[in-house]
């Protein structure tokens, strides 16, 4: 009788350390992919700041959520870059390096995941849902009478980096593939990420419920494998990635690497090393875009921190005047040679 009385307090104990630990995982990935609003104005350029840009809006349906999406130099006929963003911003927010592309002769394509900016959905639910939202995008070009004859390239940064990656385990028709400071899957970044706010045993505590949760949601693609997805085709792809990277790190969740779990024969490696330009950022600036960049981003909140993210109107307008938008979205040379040229070699 004893014994029976202490299985079941062990049971209902581990019940309740389950059930702790499945709320705590749905807390900080509500926290983590909530709802995000597009800003008026932002450090990154946006579409008021880009003089004689010409652009179109088109709605694709994911799932059930209305995706919006813009489509730029639709007169162009080189081929079609596809933009996909990072976890901190959304299609817009890649102008800088969309204006190059256009002026080299490409459509360009950016799109807001579900739940970012213009797009519908109450949250961006996951890291996998942006590879749902990818594979609907690509779908809606391969049906466009005026898109599907096109090479269609991918871009991607960060989480974009990824999503770019692992939609190859999907076979769309793609001419090529640039992944920038891309993990290799969701749940290598959420070791990694963990890792660095929380401690290990916590950390190998909460894992298998933050597995559990998005396979409840996502189903068997939940951890869907950017590297699989490269090895899954001959598909040339370009991997770029900061030595010092602070967010995604070049020795761990990344998929550079993973260099030697990569058979795909037409992949590149494009590792930048230069001092104060290879953290996750400085990847695409210059060395002095690079510190004004993060100065300011660094200012910005701590200015929202200043007045508990509700500054006013007014000292808010203040603040965008005064900053140089030009020297903050100051693109490396060398890093925009490098990505035209990839898609140059291949545009067939």
């Amino acid at each position: 009788m004893a014994k029976s009385k202490k299985g079941k307090t062990v049971i209902a104990g581990v019940a309740a350390v389950s059930a702790a630990s499945i709320l705590t995982v749905r807390g900080i990935f509500h926290k983590v992919f909530a709802r995000q609003e597009k800003e008026d104005d932002a450090i990154s350029l946006r579409y008021k700041d880009m003089s004689g840009m010409v652009r179109k809006k088109i709605t694709i349906v994911s799932g059930s959520t209305h995706l919006t999406g813009y489509l730029y130099g639709e007169a162009s006929a080189k081929g079609l870059v596809v933009v996909c963003h990072g976890i901190a911003g959304g299609g817009e927010d890649n102008l800088s390096m969309v204006k190059y592309m256009l002026d080299d002769g490409y459509q360009v394509f950016t799109f807001d995941y579900t739940g970012v900016y213009e797009s519908e959905g109450a949250s961006s639910v996951g890291f996998y849902q942006a590879v749902k939202d990818l594979n609907a995008v690509l779908g809606y070009i391969e049906a466009s009478a005026s898109l599907k004859n096109l090479p269609v390239f991918l871009y991607g940064h960060s989480w974009g980096g990824y999503t770019a990656a692992a939609v190859l385990n999907f076979k769309h028709n793609i001419a090529g593939v640039i992944t920038i400071s891309g993990f290799s899957s969701p749940m290598a970044i959420t070791k990694e990420a963990a890792g660095r706010i929380i401690p290990t045993l916590l950390v190998d505590l909460l894992l298998p419920f933050a597995a559990l949760y998005q396979r409840i949601i996502f189903g068997k693609n939940y951890n869907l494998s950017a590297i699989d997805g490269i090895n899954s085709c001959d598909v040339p792809v370009l991997v770029m990635h900061g030595k010092e990277d602070e967010v995604i790190s070049y020795e761990g969740s990344s998929i550079i690497a993973q260099r030697s779990h990569i058979t795909n024969p037409n992949v590149e490696y494009y590792t930048e090393t230069r001092p104060g330009k290879s953290n996750h950022m400085g990847i695409f600036f210059t060395k002095g875009g690079t510190a004004y960049y993060l100065a300011k981003k660094e200012e910005l909140k701590m200015l929202h921190d200043l007045y508990y993210n509700r500054v006013p109107e007014k000292v808010l307008s203040k603040w965008f005047a005064r900053l140089d938008k030009k020297q903050a979205n100051d693109l490396d040379p060398l890093f925009v040679k490098t990505v035209l040229d990839f898609l140059d070699k291949n545009c067939k």
